[in-house]
């Protein structure tokens, strides 16, 4: 517990100093600063965690194109801004915090980089210390931003009873801030750069790789080239991350004396495990348009929880009973009897009679001689390869007096390849276990039948025993809080759908009537159109219908008194928990109307495939035109 407190203490200290860059509205001009070498090549070979802007000038001009910032700068705006900017600057002066001033008013922003590295190996863990680096340049703002640092280690060194501490390394100075009950951070500056570490040997390489030494560093490692290499086209004005997850599991294996966590890793297929990379280009596409590609490194085969989720990439086929409606819908070509086996093999290596569970009956044999209901021969052995989620925003699932979480009319459909099969199967779990002695929890509509879940049933505590009164999930919302959906399932020729009763019922009359799916919207064209036509997994989202119903509900919000706003049930009320984060801050009925803001919101589309190295990912924003 001792070595936990110190190292929060140290962290706090880093997230302080932090704090003087990152407490800031995007306002610092572009100044002239000298270069250090890329980043990479400061950094240790053992570092594990490694985030990067190499021209963070060059990244605020690229926001500044973004639809995101235009709605900043929107006019129709500026009376919410201003009221918020007005009461952030009030609760700091209210909050009587000469720490917290310092820092508001010395917001600004780097020039040029801005990285934040973890440095892992066995010396740091036996050291605990955190392994935590910053490295920054400030440009014209270097001297600004040392007079603030000095103030923060002063107060520190006043009230803290905190020790500094300085020397020189290769003709730099390192000065370091030793709490009374924690270790040292340090910091140097090397012209415009500042850079942090509550590692001083850590600190010390960076130094030294300024200053010419030759030693190993991150860039030299062929799996940090090739893995950032596959998701980055190296733009300065890019935000790049890499993760060493092979790193990582070395390190915290070699200090498992027991040689308990090896086996775990390898059951779960971590072994093989190499790294991860992702990388953002903010505002340089086409009209401001953003996007980003990730890489989840493989080296071999996909074992354990990879190979379970090992996609298959094939053409996006949109289901005829998700309606037109729907503002967005999610895709993944799963095998689900074959993502079952893994389960049951991920679970045969670690223990075989959890295995076993898995495949005991859920009911006993019938009267004829019938086989007992198993979950493979019952379930699974009928499920096909697709899974789809649909979402659709009505604007009337709030509250009638305008307040509460719009709430997203959700579908999940699981393609099947033995309708009457499965059917057979949901109808007995139903009966017996579902909804037992509940005839009228089912219904037939238009050739389906249509099975109510009754949830305060099957969960302990959910539900209430006779003469108890109302169950806990029937009970009245309270004023912004939406009553608890009513679920049901139905099973259609291709798909095993879930959903609310009325999102039920509707993909019936959807499937039925022979009415128009989503693939009809041009939301929906225009977002497929952006990424392949064979894919192992796709999102695809109209963010104008999304942030509309959004955008009316904060507008009608109206938050609570102080010690209001809580359910009879103990739950906080969105209003509550806006104001917990920060959001009381901020007069959302100064909000203008939706549609002098709706240009801003466009579409989003993403796409995964699974690939002989591992996972590719891809995302886009898509600029409203």
């Amino acid at each position: 517990m001792k070595n936990v407190a110190r190292t929060r203490h140290k962290s706090s200290c880093i997230v302080t100093l932090l704090c003087v860059y990152a407490l800031a509205l995007l306002c610092s001009p572009v100044g002239v600063h000298a270069a250090l070498p890329k980043t990479a090549r400061l950094l240790p070979p053992d570092t594990v965690l490694f985030v990067n802007i190499e021209d963070f000038s060059q990244l605020k001009g690229q926001f500044e194109k973004t639809d995101l910032f235009k709605l900043y700068k929107d006019p129709s705006m500026a009376a919410f801004v201003d009221k918020f900017k007005a009461a952030l600057k009030q609760k700091i002066k209210d909050s009587d915090s000469e720490l917290a001033g310092i820092v508001s008013d010395a917001a600004t922003l780097p020039q040029g980089k801005a990285a934040v590295a973890l440095v892992l190996n066995e010396k740091v863990i036996d050291a605990d210390e955190p392994p935590i680096m910053l490295i920054t340049e400030w440009g014209s703002k270097v001297a600004q931003v040392k007079d603030v640092v000095e103030k923060i280690v002063a107060k520190g060194v006043e009230e803290r009873e905190a020790r500094r501490q300085t020397e020189e390394y290769r003709g730099v100075g390192i000065t370091s801030i030793t709490g009374k009950d924690s270790g040292a951070l340090s910091y140097s500056f090397i012209d415009d750069a500042m850079i942090l570490s509550a590692n001083a040997e850590s600190l010390k390489f960076v130094i030294a790789q300024v200053k010419g030494a030759s030693s190993p560093t991150l860039a030299d490692s062929d799996d940090f080239n090739s893995t950032l290499r596959a998701v980055s086209s190296s733009g300065p004005g890019q935000i790049d991350m890499y993760v060493n997850i092979k790193q990582i599991i070395q390190t915290v294996t070699a200090k498992d004396e027991a040689g308990k966590i090896k086996p775990i890793l390898t059951n779960l297929g971590l072994d093989n495990v190499m790294s991860f990379a992702f990388s953002i280009d903010v505002g340089s596409g086409p009209g401001g348009a953003t996007s980003g590609k990730a890489l989840l490194k493989i080296d071999g085969a996909k074992k354990g929880l990879f190979k379970l989720l090992e996609v298959e990439s094939g053409p996006i086929q949109v289901p005829p009973f998700v309606s037109q409606s729907a503002s967005s819908i999610s895709f993944v070509n799963l095998n689900m009897k074959k993502a079952f086996d893994e389960v049951v093999k991920i679970l045969t290596s670690f223990s075989p009679q959890m295995a076993m569970m898995v495949n005991m009956p859920l009911s006993p044999p019938g009267p004829q001689g019938e086989p007992p209901l198993q979950l493979k021969t019952g379930i699974f052995d009928h499920l096909g390869s697709q899974i789809v989620i649909a979402q659709s925003m009505d604007g009337s699932a709030t509250s009638q007096a305008g307040q509460g979480m719009p709430q997203p009319d959700s579908l999940v459909a699981l393609a099947t390849t033995n309708r009457a099969a499965l059917e057979k199967t949901l109808l007995l779990l139903h009966g017996t276990m579902i909804a037992p002695g509940k005839p009228d929890a089912r219904r037939e509509l238009l050739g389906h039948t249509i099975y109510r879940i009754d949830l305060g049933g099957m969960l302990p505590g959910m539900g209430g025993a006779p003469g108890a009164g109302t169950p806990m999930m029937q009970e009245p919302a309270s004023a912004g809080m939406p009553p608890t959906p009513k679920l049901a399932f139905t099973v259609t020729d291709s798909h095993l759908i879930f959903a609310s009763e009325d999102a039920v019922e509707r993909a019936i009359r959807t499937l039925g009537s022979g009415g128009e799916s989503v693939a009809s919207a041009k939301w929906f064209a225009q977002a497929r159109a952006t990424i392949p036509s064979a894919v192992g997994l796709a999102g695809l989202q109209n963010s104008e219908a999304t942030f509309e119903a959004i955008w009316s509900m904060l507008r009608n919000m109206k938050m609570p008194a102080k010690g209001k706003g809580m359910t009879p049930a103990g739950i906080a009320s969105p209003e509550v928990l806006l104001s917990q984060v920060g959001a009381d801050l901020v007069d959302f009925s100064l909000l203008p109307d939706f549609d002098a803001v709706r240009k801003y919101f466009g579409l989003s589309a993403s796409y995964g495939i699974a690939r002989q190295d591992g996972f590719f990912f891809e995302f886009k924003y898509i600029n409203p035109k």
